[in-house]
């Protein structure tokens, strides 16, 4: 017996820790893919099965933080290598950036009922996530001898990756600043009434990790994050005046009109699509950007 499979045995049931899927995050773009299999009984006309393969059966190796990674149908599973409880931290950080990546939600959290068997899991690197696009789809039918227009939307299935050296690089530069954007953005997508206001608390702190707004505007210029969309998010936050917005994070000025965003309806209302998709692309984009910004001052210094 390895040194490395002593220490899983005294490890126990303690070794593992799962996370499952139960839909997406809030987003413009993606749900879960059409499901292949439905549940037919009482209460709604159909169910998910619960155990719908997202990710084929693979293995991710982080011997550097004494973690493996197990995916399985809807499940992630952690499993340590150590009793020490620092790869344990990891466990939020990680599942925070895999559910940003793919946005796929990965919120049920629990114990492992079947421990995974490494052989019957192939190491990868990279790994394979299946979602459903998002797509628009126009529509147009005669009625009384005019044309009506419309639209609905339809799934499509895509797969999305995370590669194994982005995990990595994640965890290497790895500090508070990007873990609270991280769930700040999270939390903005739980609560869907106050996405607005959570964007840019990921926003906010991303910006007060650098000297004034000028420094953080030119040091993630190069990563796509242009001032133009800064202010313009800036404005659809703040604003008290012109326009401001039920959801924004202030209330309006005396004699300022107050524009509603329609949040049983954000992909069909045309402003509240606007300002839900333009506000979700810019904190992304400087959430991004930010990791950029860490790699390269990692690898140049």
């Amino acid at each position: 017996m390895t040194k490395r499979e002593a220490t899983s045995r005294q490890l126990g049931a303690d070794r593992y820790i799962s996370v499952k899927a139960s839909g997406t995050i809030l987003n413009p773009w993606y749900e879960l893919p059409l499901p292949s299999t439905f549940v037919i009984g009482p209460g709604p006309s159909s169910q998910l099965d619960a155990s719908r393969e997202l990710t084929p059966p693979c293995r991710v190796e982080l011997e550097e933080h004494d973690i493996s990674l197990f995916f399985r149908q809807n499940e992630m599973v952690f499993a340590f290598t150590t009793n020490a409880m620092k790869a344990r931290y990891l466990v939020d950080p990680l599942r925070y950036y895999v559910i940003y990546r793919t946005f796929i939600d990965y919120n049920l959290i629990g114990p492992v009922l079947q421990p995974p068997v490494s052989s019957d899991f192939n190491q990868v690197d990279s790994v394979r996530f299946k979602v459903g696009r998002v797509v628009r789809v126009e529509t147009e039918r005669i009625e009384a001898d005019q044309v009506v227009r419309g639209f609905h939307h339809e799934i499509e299935d895509e797969w999305l990756e995370i590669a194994v050296k982005s995990l990595q690089q994640y965890l290497r530069i790895l500090n508070p600043t990007l873990y609270y954007a991280l769930a700040f953005y999270l939390v903005g997508c739980d609560n869907k009434r106050y996405f607005l206001v959570e964007f840019y608390k990921a926003v906010e702190a991303i910006e007060n990790a650098f000297e004034s707004e000028d420094t953080f505007l030119k040091s993630l210029a190069p990563y796509g994050v242009r001032k133009s969309k800064y202010k313009q998010f800036a404005k659809l936050c703040n604003d008290q005046r012109i326009a401001p917005l039920n959801i924004g994070r202030h209330a309006p000025m005396p004699g300022a009109r107050l524009y509603s965003v329609d949040l049983r309806n954000l992909l069909v209302e045309p402003r509240s699509r606007d300002v839900f998709e333009s506000s979700t692309l810019f904190c992304r984009q400087v959430i991004d950007g930010y990791v950029a910004y860490l790699v390269g001052q990692a690898e140049s210094g």
